[in-house]
């Protein structure tokens, strides 16, 4: 009888403690947040989200499954992106060195992934209510003809959005994509139609996949690593940085706040 009552009485315990826990987490959340709402918010964030596979294994699944949670996540972030009126937010999900580098396998399912994602997206409300214009960014042509489909049809059907823009950087290199605007560049000085003279890094940057959108303010990047891997490059010159410990899937609301209030704390001095 004595053990029974002990057991119930921890059980409960427990729940109160859970309980006053989670309120605790909402109070301070939401106190975070409209301390955030007062001051100006990044315009532009772009998010390399990384830690999924390590975040897999040290749950001995994986690498799919890692990605999987962090893609249910990323699904999350651009809903707190969007509450707090970021008006272009950029996702690094697949970049171009592991396309080449990584487990082919691997690199099936990542495909896999970001042709459901297009798929979810092109019928998710939230595009429609939030006015997202949807451009998938990277070479592109190593895609598979059928995910290439779906990528155009998303985004001729979201061409006309103008409040939000989501750019998914699948098979993207930052060098590659400062290489493929000087190509076009060349090519377009040869034909005449843009003069050298005329070449400035305003007309660079009309070259570059994020053409028409504002540099980054922000660069977010989870997992523990301090280095941009080749995300952005010429675009995040001025960006101010975070850099996180925590592994993408587990990315809590409140660690996004602080990345924002972190941003507004920085005086910045554009160049200096």
């Amino acid at each position: 009888m004595g053990s029974t009552i002990r057991t119930i009485a921890a059980h409960i315990k427990h729940r109160v403690l859970n309980y006053t826990l989670g309120w605790v987490y909402r109070f301070y959340a939401w106190r975070l947040e409209s301390r955030v709402m007062m001051h100006p918010r990044p315009k532009h964030i772009g998010i390399i989200l990384d830690g999924n596979r390590r975040w897999a294994r040290e749950r001995s699944m994986p690498p799919t499954y890692g990605h999987r949670v962090g893609y249910d996540k990323a699904k999350q972030v651009l809903e707190w992106c969007w509450e707090l009126g970021i008006q272009t937010v950029t996702v690094y999900a697949l970049s171009l060195d592991n396309m080449k580098k990584r487990n082919p396998e691997e690199v099936s399912n990542l495909i896999d992934l970001v042709e459901h994602a297009v798929e979810e997206l092109s019928v998710d409300p939230r595009i429609k209510n939030n006015a997202v214009r949807v451009k998938v960014i990277g070479r592109r042509e190593l895609l598979p003809p059928k995910l290439l489909e779906k990528i155009n049809s998303l985004e001729q059907d979201t061409s006309h959005n103008t409040k939000h823009n989501l750019f998914l950087a699948v098979g993207y290199s930052g060098r590659a994509e400062i290489i493929d605007a000087v190509r076009k560049i060349v090519k377009d000085a040869t034909s005449g139609a843009l003069s050298y003279e005329g070449i400035d890094e305003s007309v660079f940057s009309k070259y570059l996949y994020t053409a028409g959108a504002d540099d980054p303010d922000l660069i977010l990047r989870t997992g523990g690593e301090t280095r941009l891997s080749d995300f952005l490059p010429w675009q995040a010159i001025y960006s101010e940085f975070v850099f996180m410990d925590v592994p993408w899937p587990d990315l809590r609301k409140i660690d996004f706040l602080r990345a924002i209030r972190t941003y507004q704390s920085k005086q910045r001095r554009l160049g200096a």
